[in-house]
Formats: C-alpha cells, sequence, structure tokens
C-alpha cells in the first residue's frame, strides 16, 4: 500500500490543528492535554519526513530552505497547544491570556521565517522582491507582537482585578488608548504581511522556487487580503457588526491575527515539497550498486 506523501500529510494536520484550534469547545483537562500532544507529536514529525529533516544537508541553500519552511508552518503547529479556543469572546479569562501569548510567540516565527526566506533568495533574480518584502516583515513583526501583548495585558489585568491603563470612564475591560494603539498596530502588521505575501512570491517565482500557478494563486490571495484590510480601515469591528452586511466581511476576515499567516505557512509546505522532490529525484538518478561477483568466478 502506497502512504500518502509527507508534506500532504503535513498539509492535512495543519488544516485539522487549525480546525480544532478554532472551533469553540470546553474539553475535559485530560482530553485536552490527549488532542494537544497528539497534534503537537503529528504535526513535528510531519514536518520533519516532509523535509524539515534537510536542514542537516550539506547544500546551504536547502538548509536556508528547510529552514524558512519549519519557522513558516510552526505557527499553525503550535495551535495544537489551545485546542478548542474560539474567539476571544468564547473562552475564560486564563485561556485567553495564553492565546495572545502565542499569537505574540507565532508573529515572531513568521517574521523570522520571511527574513530566512530573504536570505534564501539573496543571489536570486527575485533578490529585490525578496528584500522588499523582508522590509515589510521586518517592521509587520514587531507590531503583531505589541498588538498581542497588550491584549494579553487587558485579560491580566481582567484577572488580577485591576487596570492597568486610565479608561474614558475607569470600568474594567473597556477601551483604553493603548487598546486603540493595540487595534492599529494589528492593521498594519495585517496590511504589511499581506504585502510582503505578494513580493515574496514574485520573487520565490523568479527564482524558481515556486511554480508560476501557485505564485499567481498566492499573489491574487495577498492582494486581496489587503485590498479588503485596506478597505475595512484602521478600526476592528466587532462580530456583530461585521457580519451585519456581507460586504464588511471580507475586511473583518482578513485583519484576523493568524489569517495573513496562513498563506506563509503555505509557502512553506510548497518548499517542503520542493526539498521533497529534490530527494526523490536524487534517489532515482543515484547509480545502482554493482552486484557482488559470486564465490565461483
Amino acid at each position: 500500500m502506497n502512504l500518502p506523501r509527507a508534506w500532504i500529510a503535513l498539509a492535512a494536520i495543519l488544516i485539522l490543528t487549525t480546525a480544532v484550534f478554532g472551533a469553540p469547545a470546553d474539553y475535559p483537562p485530560l482530553l485536552r492535554g490527549a488532542i494537544t500532544a497528539a497534534l503537537l507529536l503529528a504535526g513535528v514529525a510531519a514536518a520533519w519526513f516532509a523535509g524539515v529533516r534537510v536542514v542537516t544537508d550539506a547544500d546551504p541553500q536547502r538548509r536556508l530552505a528547510a529552514a524558512a519552511a519549519a519557522l513558516l508552518v510552526a505557527p499553525f503547529v503550535l495551535f495544537a497547544l489551545v485546542p478548542g479556543a474560539g474567539p476571544p469572546r468564547v473562552q475564560p479569562v486564563c485561556d485567553n491570556e495564553l492565546r495572545f501569548l502565542l499569537l505574540a510567540i507565532d508573529a515572531m516565527l513568521v517574521g523570522a521565517g520571511l527574513l530566512v526566506l530573504k536570505e534564501l533568495l539573496a543571489d536570486t533574480r527575485g533578490r529585490l522582491m525578496a528584500a522588499l518584502g523582508g522590509a515589510a516583515a521586518t517592521i509587520a513583526c514587531p507590531l503583531y507582537v505589541l498588538f498581542s501583548l497588550i491584549q494579553r495585558t487587558d485579560y491580566v489585568a481582567e484577572e488580577l482585578g485591576w487596570s492597568w491603563a486610565a479608561s474614558v470612564t475607569g470600568t474594567l475591560r473597556e477601551l483604553t488608548p493603548f487598546d486603540a494603539l493595540s487595534t492599529t498596530a494589528l492593521f498594519f502588521g495585517g496590511t504589511l504581511t499581506w504585502l510582503a505575501i505578494i513580493l515574496f512570491a514574485r520573487a520565490l517565482a523568479s527564482a524558481g522556487w515556486l511554480e508560476s500557478r501557485a505564485a499567481v494563486l498566492l499573489q491574487a490571495i495577498g492582494a486581496l487580503g489587503l485590498a479588503f484590510l485596506v478597505a475595512r480601515g484602521l478600526a476592528y469591528p466587532g462580530l456583530q457588526a461585521a457580519f451585519s452586511h456581507w460586504v464588511t466581511i471580507p475586511g473583518f476576515v482578513a485583519g484576523i491575527p493568524a489569517v495573513p499567516w496562513m498563506p506563509p505557512c503555505v509557502i512553506g509546505v510548497l518548499l517542503l515539497r520542493r526539498l521533497s522532490a529534490g530527494d526523490a529525484a536524487a534517489r532515482v538518478s543515484a547509480p545502482a550498486r554493482p552486484a557482488a561477483r559470486s564465490a565461483t568466478t
């Protein structure tokens, strides 16, 4: 029986992990731990066999590609740490503290992955686009981290019963100036990430790391995400306001913190696919060992 290719298994596990993370559920502690362990082990193993193991290769280009891919898929593997998280409004305060801490870590991983990708493309025809994409990623990463840590501190304040920033009326959990800063940081972090996706997809296609059709699709997704987010504007609408009309839904979705990280994750999986294809081609082209001579000759 032929087993599915490792990169396909990785893609399926990442989709499953994201679905388990996004669907709100109150799992019992033992089941929650079992789901976390199973998804983490499956994600790490699938990524390793899909091509991350190439980080030990002698070819520096392949090592850079494997490192970039590992960093870009890692945020969605780590979503296994918070199964059943769902939207922030439906979860306890302690779970939201972990959520936003995890988002801050994930933002650093995505930023690091895009910078390693820039290094991979430094000596290729896509160097200019990669440099511009790296600049966008360099600015976007701290903005995401700022948003995540401000939001986490809000939930810490709620849990401890104190307000860490002055609000208009003094009511706890009312929007503060720092909350307004965090939503503005999220907006610019998202727009710069969508822009980086467009630039890196073009650079990877120019360097031959991505097929032209995949690159065009990623550029189209990046352009749509950027357009929807800019059309939405700086304000982050509530769920009821966002879903009040179909026109406002795309901008709301494009601004969800983890959504702009999905195309870079796809890039990571496609890089692993390319690396595994190279390994398969090398095995096919390797000369066969000569048969041992028999003792009678």
